[in-house]
């Protein structure tokens, strides 16, 4: 298509609803783990009116959502996330797209941090004008303009306190790295091409620790702490037991920042991890009764309900027939096996197959590899390709399913959100990442960034703690200074947000997460 469609017919599609009948077909399911998606540059693709239009050379390709391609291109749809486009790499391919990637962002050293960003596809003299020096203030971000790039979802990093975001602009991919004061130098190299960005932090003297009563029973302070890489400022908010009521807020394939998901809230923390693609919590998560995510790994799990927070790991057992023939077996379901899913939003991913199904009906409606956008109305089973029994359902066929929560206190809670690893339990340290399938060695675990955790007292009081720099076994010695008798990390890294009285505490600009906790008062 040349020239841009009329608004009138852009606006028409992206309102028609057109219902073809399901379209079932049987999930072959790839068990390589699929590349993630990229953002568009806002130089290719623009969202307007119900509709994304993409820029290729000099055609104009729309997509419509509802209606599909309204050229004739065998690809599969954009997506829309956070009011960026992103794309599969099938997409890209499709269109012929030769923007370049941006393949990796490597980190090295403590006082003196290395970022490398490696896009070996990109000419070297693009990046000319890119060398530069400085400084950069507390509170102030370093930009870098740089070529139109594709950025994989979920790559912007946080290390050593210091946090890496890409945003797409009409003229280029802007790099904007925070968490100063730190003095800089950049730089590119070539075969292959890479831009080097050194770092000299210069931490700011640690001045007096603060304490302001925000509420009656709620107190902040910020206090300094000992970690790996030295002292550092750690953000604390302690609740006094029976203060207000304690929720977790999230919605499938929703995200946002945990000041917008503690809306009408007092407090909130930024809650478990989440697949950066489809939006998806990663483990259970039970929002006012409702199950939306499984346990999952034997992962560390946070509960509310009648008395005070529950901390442990949880693991689930679960049973699912197909006309009354059980086809499913029995057992914790791992990252390999099967999860449930409540719509709306996304369900799976390219290495599994997703059973759609009517919540009311319990039918099938439809069966195909992941993701797959479910409606209100809708729930998934997401499995892997061994599953030959679910990987065969066809439209219509009754699916019902059953799980078994243990510890089993913890499948009464009104709300639930799995993170961890777990730290404490009874007052004492019990890290032991591998039993909930953390990679030890990995920058989630044992990389320099801010840290997030919650801990429950003996009396039932709670704890919120945001470090600026430690790794998770940091944490340990904290949560027992401050008396948590059971404790959890939350997710990290640029996730880490700590919220209350309308302020955030540790941080300039906030990450987009898909679950917080959250403290209403009456």
């Amino acid at each position: 298509m040349l020239g841009m469609p009329s608004r009138a017919l852009v606006s028409l599609l992206a309102a028609c609803t057109i219902w073809l009948g399901p379209t079932l077909a049987h999930a072959q399911v790839e068990p390589s783990q699929p590349l993630p998606l990229v953002r568009i540059p806002g130089a290719v693709a623009t969202a307007t009116e119900g509709a994304i239009v993409l820029r290729v050379g000099a055609r104009e390709i729309v997509y419509v959502d509802g209606f599909g391609w309204l050229d004739d291109i065998d690809a599969p749809p954009p997506d829309l996330i956070d009011g960026e486009v992103y794309g599969a790499p099938e997409l890209l391919s499709a269109l012929g797209l030769d923007v370049p990637v941006v393949e990796a962002v490597r980190f090295a050293g403590e006082a003196q941090v290395r970022i490398v960003l490696d896009v070996p596809a990109l000419d070297a003299r693009a990046l000319a004008g890119v060398t530069r020096a400085g400084s950069v203030a507390a509170g102030d971000v370093l930009r870098l303009s740089l070529p139109s790039l594709l950025v994989p979802s979920g790559l912007g990093e946080s290390y050593a306190g210091l946090e890496v975001m890409f945003r797409s602009g009409p003229d280029g991919t802007d790099l904007e790295v925070s968490g100063g004061p730190f003095a800089y130098e950049v730089f590119a190299l070539d075969t292959p091409t890479r831009v080097v960005l050194d770092l000299t932090l210069e931490r700011p003297r640690l001045g007096p620790d603060t304490v302001e009563v925000l509420a009656e029973g709620i107190t902040y302070r910020r206090v300094r702490a000992e970690g790996s890489a030295g002292a550092t400022w750690v953000h604390v908010l302690d609740i006094a037991p029976g203060v207000g009521e304690w929720r977790v807020v999230g919605a499938p394939g929703e995200s946002r920042t945990t000041d917008r998901w503690a809306s009408g809230a007092f407090a909130a923390i930024n809650g478990g991890y989440f697949d950066t693609g489809t939006r998806q919590a990663i483990g259970m998560l039970v929002v006012d009764g409702t199950m939306l995510s499984l346990p999952s790994r034997g992962r560390a799990v946070i509960a509310f309900g009648d008395g005070p927070p529950l901390i442990d790991r949880v693991r689930a057992t679960y049973s699912v027939w197909l006309d009354d023939v059980a086809v499913a077996v029995r057992g914790a379901p791992f990252v390999d096996e099967i999860s449930v899913v409540a719509g709306p939003g996304w369900a799976g991913s390219g290495r599994y197959g997703v059973l759609v199904v009517d919540t009311e009906s319990d039918l099938v409606v439809d069966n195909r590899v992941g993701p797959v956008r479910l409606a209100a109305s809708q729930h998934a089973i997401v499995y892997p390709a061994e599953l030959r029994p679910l990987a065969l359902a066809e439209g219509g066929a009754h699916l019902r399913y059953a799980w078994h929560i243990d510890p089993s206190p913890f499948g009464a809670a009104r709300y639930a959100v799995e993170a961890g690893p777990l730290l404490l339990k009874d007052g004492r340290d019990v890290l032991q990442p591998e039993l909930e399938q953390f990679a030890v060695g990995q920058r989630i675990l044992d990389g320099l960034t801010q840290q997030a955790a919650i801990g429950v007292r003996a009396d039932g009081s709670v704890v919120l703690v945001a470090a600026e720099v430690m790794v998770a076994a940091d944490l340990i010695p904290l949560l027992l200074e401050l008396g948590a008798r059971d404790a959890l990390r939350l997710d990290s890294g640029g996730s880490t947000t700590l919220y209350a009285d309308g302020r955030v505490f540790n941080r300039v600009s906030e990450r987009a997460v898909v679950n917080a906790i959250v403290l209403r008062l009456p």
